[in-house]
C-alpha cells in the first residue's frame, strides 16, 4: 500500500477509536436484544419509507494560470482542481431515521452518546463486553474492545 494511502486510513482508524459511542438505552435491557430490537426497527423504517437514491453529475472544475515561455510569451493555461464526478444521496434517509427514533422510543430505548474512557479508567478495569445495558451516570463512559464490541463502565 502506498504511503499517500496508508496516513488517511490510520488516521481514520485513529479518530474512529475516539469517537463517542452512540447507542440506544434502555437500562436494565440486554445488549443482544436491543441489538435485535433495531434491526427490527430499521427494517420496519425501510419497509416504511425506502430509498430514493438521487445522482448527481459535478462537472470538473479548473482554475487559470499564467504560463511564460523564455522569449517572454505568457499564455493562459488552464489548471484541474477537482475531477469530475457523480455524488448519489438518498433523500429519504433523514426521514427513515426518524423512523428508527420513534420505534426504538415506542420501545422503551433512548439515543446516547457516551464519551471514550480515559487510559486510566481503561487500565483499571477488567475488560470484557457489556451484555446488560447499566445505569448511566455523568461519569460513564465505553471502552472498545479488539473484538469490536463495547464495555460501559461507571467509575
Amino acid at each position: 500500500m502506498s504511503r499517500s494511502l496508508c496516513l488517511p486510513l490510520l488516521t481514520a482508524l485513529l479518530l474512529g477509536a475516539c469517537a463517542p459511542l452512540d447507542i440506544y438505552y434502555k437500562e436494565g435491557a440486554d445488549v443482544a436484544r436491543s441489538e435485535a430490537n433495531l434491526t427490527e426497527c430499521q427494517v420496519s423504517a425501510l419497509a416504511r419509507v425506502p430509498r430514493d437514491m438521487r445522482t448527481r453529475f459535478i462537472p470538473a472544475r479548473y482554475a487559470p494560470y499564467t504560463a511564460c515561455n523564455a522569449g517572454g510569451q505568457c499564455y493562459t493555461r488552464y489548471r484541474l482542481i477537482s475531477p469530475p464526478r457523480t455524488e448519489t444521496h438518498d433523500l429519504n434517509a433523514r426521514l427513515r431515521h426518524k423512523v428508527v427514533d420513534q420505534c426504538m422510543a415506542e420501545a422503551g430505548y433512548r439515543p446516547v452518546s457516551l464519551p471514550q474512557c480515559d487510559s486510566a479508567t481503561t487500565r483499571a478495569t477488567a475488560l470484557h463486553a457489556t451484555q446488560t445495558l447499566p445505569p448511566l451516570t455523568p461519569q460513564s463512559c465505553v471502552i472498545r474492545l479488539k473484538s469490536g464490541n463495547w464495555q460501559i463502565v461507571t467509575p
